[in-house]
C-alpha cells in the first residue's frame, strides 16, 4: 500500500477533483500551505481516506513535502504536485511496479507526450528493466514515489529550499550514494504546469517564483559545487535581471515585468550574501 501526498496552496479546486477521483483505498494525506481550516473541516467530512495538515505557516515545497512524509503511514509515498492529471490506472500500475522492483529510491510516472517534455533526465540503464517498462535515471522531477526505507538516512527533502531546485537536491543526494531511480514509460500522467494556485494570486506566485527560483539555483550549486561554480552559474541571471530592470524602468515602462526582474535580482542578491530563503509575498 502507498500513501498518496499533495501539498496544496490555494489547490482546493485541484484537490477536490483529485478525491472524487481516486480510489477510497488509499491513503490520502494534504497539507495546506494556505493555512484553511475551512478546507481542512470540509475535506476530512467527506473524504474518510483523507487527512488534511495545517502546518503554522507556508511552509513552501520542501518542508510541506517533508510534513507529509513524516505523518504517512506506510513505506512507500507517493508525492504529487496537485495540477497533475492521473488515472487510478496509472496509479495502480505504478504500485504493481512495486513489488518487482523493491530496492528502488525513487519511482515516477512520465509525462504523456514526451515529446513535449519529460520530467526525467541523463537515461543510465534501460535494457535490464525493459521487460517491465522501467528506465534508471539520474533524476525525476515533478511526482515520484518515494521508497523512505532506502533513502532515510540520506534525508528527504533540504528545507533550506522553499521552493524549486528540491527535487534536483533530492535526486543528487540519491545519485551520489548509488540508490536506484526508475520511471515507467508505461505509467502516464499530464502535468497542467502554473496552474495549481488559483489564479487570482497570479501576482503573487510570479514573484515569488522569480524570487525563489534564483535564490535556489546559486544555493543548489553553492552546497554541491562551491562558491565560485555557483557564482559561474548565477552570473547570467544577474546580468540578465539588472538588463530587465533598466530596460523596464526607462524604456517599456511595464510595472509588472519590472518587479519581476527586481524579485529575480532581490532573490540572487540574498542568495550571495547567505541569507535564508526567506521571501513571503502572501501574507497568511
Amino acid at each position: 500500500m502507498i500513501t498518496i501526498v499533495f501539498l496544496s496552496f490555494y489547490s482546493e479546486h485541484h484537490i477536490r477533483r483529485h478525491l472524487s477521483e481516486i480510489d477510497i483505498k488509499f491513503p490520502i494525506i494534504v497539507v495546506d500551505n494556505s493555512l484553511n481550516f475551512e478546507f481542512k473541516k470540509e475535506i476530512e467530512e467527506k473524504h474518510k481516506n483523507a487527512k488534511v495538515i495545517i502546518p503554522e505557516k507556508n511552509l513552501g515545497f520542501a518542508a510541506g513535502m517533508n510534513l507529509g512524509i513524516k505523518f504517512s503511514k506506510t513505506n512507500y509515498v507517493f508525492i504529487n504536485s496537485p495540477d497533475i492529471i492521473i488515472s487510478n490506472n496509472s496509479i495502480e500500475k505504478l504500485v504493481s511496479k512495486i513489488s518487482l522492483i523493491d530496492n528502488f529510491a525513487l519511482l515516477g510516472p512520465t509525462y504523456l507526450d514526451e515529446s513535449i517534455n519529460k520530467n526525467y533526465h541523463e537515461l543510465i540503464n534501460f535494457n535490464n528493466y525493459k521487460n517491465l517498462n522501467l528506465k534508471e535515471v539520474k533524476w525525476i522531477d515533478n511526482n515520484f514515489i518515494i521508497n523512505k526505507s532506502e533513502i532515510s538516512k540520506i534525508g528527504f527533502f533540504d528545507e533550506d529550499f522553499f521552493m524549486y531546485y528540491e527535487n534536483f537536491d533530492l535526486c543528487h543526494r540519491i545519485f551520489k550514494n548509488k540508490k536506484k531511480m526508475l520511471v515507467c514509460s508505461d505509467v502516464k500522467f499530464i502535468h497542467q504546469g502554473t496552474n495549481s494556485t488559483d489564479q487570482k494570486f497570479i501576482l503573487e506566485v510570479q514573484l515569488s517564483k522569480s524570487w525563489h527560483y534564483s535564490w535556489s539555483k546559486y544555493f543548489f550549486f553553492k552546497k554541491h559545487y562551491g562558491i565560485f561554480f555557483a557564482l559561474k552559474k548565477i552570473t547570467p541571471n544577474f546580468l540578465r535581471s539588472i538588463k530587465k530592470i533598466f530596460y523596464y524602468k526607462i524604456m517599456n515602462r511595464d510595472k509588472l515585468k519590472l518587479s519581476l526582474a527586481v524579485a529575480e535580482l532581490s532573490g540572487i542578491i540574498n542568495a550571495i550574501l547567505g541569507k535564508p530563503s526567506n521571501f513571503r509575498p502572501f501574507k497568511n
